[in-house]
């Protein structure tokens, strides 16, 4: 399980490199929750293999909005103050990337099929609206950030006012929501959920951890940026405060609905991940130092260590949460009741995986062929966009009509086994994330870095695909009693809390490492604490 949920989220998390934010970590969550389910050896979770994709699709989302390549130009400095602060952020993101992930997928093997059932309509109503506050500003951008612009002075200005009378506290930080934060999307997500806890009553159990996290999240922001004028990143986005609060949310949630061992399955992401992130980016600092063997030999120079820091943290995570999942298994986790058919939660997931997921990252494709001229002459009269659209429809129109006759029992191209069913989704997700990397990078194929990147994505996706079709159909036999969610078995063990003690003295390793890789600070690097004479250069992506 460790193994296979590794690899998996390393090609996957390189996938998220080239495509970016939100949707682009979706991909790598969903891989990690369908390795968790193939290798489980547990009948229960095979039957909810789109469900374990979708929750790790969307656990991995969360950290998207989360700005780090400021920080790793802290790592890049020479100032040892700024380059541990520097992999204390990195810890710290990564932590809350994986903690959050892990914490949705404890819920997919915990709670009830009917309690996944009540977010498929708030769920899509809330993208439905998300995207109509994105296509707003494409129907008339200059009204829209002139409304935005006047909106926030309007907001200074009435705050400063307040502050000068005396009716406001001069402590809190107005510009909590003037950084590039998602309190758009998190005030969306707050109301569209009390709308339907209030005229669904099916939907209540679903919209109550929608508000928790709505209001967690602001709670987050309003608490460290607004009231205690923490930034993280100055002038970059201050998401970070709010991923924050919306975890403490999440696990104040699992406390309050005694769901020990989804919270179990949290602290092992929380701790993998944020030892994922910081690890990893001593190579990257290392890499373009061209610090030993790496200086010596010219054939380990320019290989993008940028990207292995990104395979190598979706590693580092998928290993962690695995031996999470694992232990679920070994400690014989009591089956989730499968109390309804599940036919919402099953359209909700497929059609977030294979539509919405595909859409919002392939298209990428395009737009960026479209952007360095590599698709410039018009067809018939037509944009070439606009032809790559209509195929992208009309395959979306046959995936649509697949979903619906399997989901009537009319496809006989799906396996009859929900086993075999886990087998072909994950294979299509794979190898399709991988295909479309490969299409967008192969105009800049003729860098070996570039080279290298892809055949290590087509070499880890085919170690992925030789050990799913080599896992057989065998339900394990429990030798001890099931142990329900709530049982106090599922607290950490004493070697997890020592493990947490060393980090400190695993922050000041890396940076004393970094530190002592190069004397001068390298392209890109930033100062957090230290006056500097030298203007901080902007991050650039090392080829």
């Amino acid at each position: 399980m460790p193994v296979l949920c590794a690899l998996a989220m390393s090609v996957g998390w390189g996938f998220r490199g080239d495509y970016g934010h939100e949707w682009g970590a979706m991909v790598p969550g969903a891989l990690l929750g369908l390795s968790v389910c193939l290798t489980s050896g547990r009948a229960d979770w095979w039957k909810r293999a789109s469900l374990l994709a979708m929750l790790g699709a969307i656990g991995w989302a969360f950290g998207g909005k989360m700005s780090y390549a400021k920080i790793t130009g802290y790592t890049a400095h020479t100032s040892f103050p700024d380059v541990a602060y520097g992999y204390a952020c990195l810890f710290a993101i990564g932590a809350l990337w994986a903690g959050i992930g892990a914490a949705f997928l404890g819920l997919g093997i915990t709670r009830a099929r009917s309690y996944f059932d009540g977010f498929a309509w708030p769920l899509t109503a809330i993208y439905l609206v998300w995207k109509c506050l994105e296509w707003i500003p494409v129907w008339n951008a200059n009204k829209w950030m002139s409304a935005t612009a006047c909106l926030m002075h309007g907001w200074n200005s009435v705050w400063e006012h307040l502050v000068d009378s005396g009716h406001a506290p001069a402590w809190f930080h107005y510009q909590a929501m003037n950084h590039d934060t998602s309190w758009v999307a998190a005030t969306a997500a707050l109301v569209v959920a009390a709308v339907f806890a209030l005229a669904l009553p099916r939907s209540r159990p679903a919209c109550v951890l929608i508000l928790i996290l709505s209001v967690f999240w602001w709670l987050g922001l309003g608490l460290f940026v607004g009231l205690l004028g923490w930034r993280m990143t100055p002038p970059r986005s201050d998401n970070w405060a709010g991923m924050l609060g919306l975890y403490v949310g999440l696990v104040v949630y699992l406390l309050g609905t005694r769901n020990r061992a989804a919270l179990s399955l949290s602290l092992y992401g929380l701790l993998a991940g944020g030892i994922g992130f910081a690890v990893t980016d001593l190579l990257n600092m290392l890499g373009r130092a061209q610090w030993g063997p790496i200086g010596r030999y010219e054939m380990l120079q320019g290989l993008d260590y940028w990207k292995w820091m990104e395979q190598g943290f979706g590693l580092f995570m998928g290993f962690g949460v695995g031996l999470g999942c694992l232990r679920a298994v070994r400690g014989n986790l009591a089956p989730p009741p499968e109390d309804s058919p599940g036919a919402p939660s099953r359209w909700l997931a497929l059609t977030l995986l294979l539509v919405v997921m595909m859409w919002e990252n392939l298209f990428k494709n395009v737009r960026n062929w479209y952007e360095h001229q590599q698709i410039q002459e018009s067809l018939f009269g037509l944009d070439p966009r606009l032809w790559f659209g209509l195929v992208g429809a009309v395959l979306t129109g046959a995936v649509v009509l697949a979903i619906c006759r399997y989901l009537r029992g009319e496809l006989p191209l799906v396996p009859s086994s929900a086993f075999g069913r886990a087998q072909l989704l994950f294979l299509v997700m794979v190898w399709v994330a991988v295909i479309a990397a490969f299409m967008q990078a192969f105009p800049g194929m003729s860098q070996k870095g570039v080279l290298l990147v892809h055949a290590s994505f087509w070499l880890t996706a085919g170690a992925c695909t030789l050990l799913v079709l080599g896992l057989r159909e065998r339900p394990i036999v429990p030798g001890q009693q099931p142990r329900a969610a709530d049982d106090t078995y599922w607290f950490p063990r004493w070697w997890y809390w020592g493990v947490w003690a060393c980090v400190p003295g695993l922050i000041w390793l890396l940076a004393s490492l970094t530190v002592a890789g190069h004397e001068q600070p390298l392209p890109g690097s930033h100062l957090r604490f230290e006056s500097s004479s030298d203007k901080d250069m902007p991050i650039t992506r090392p080829k």
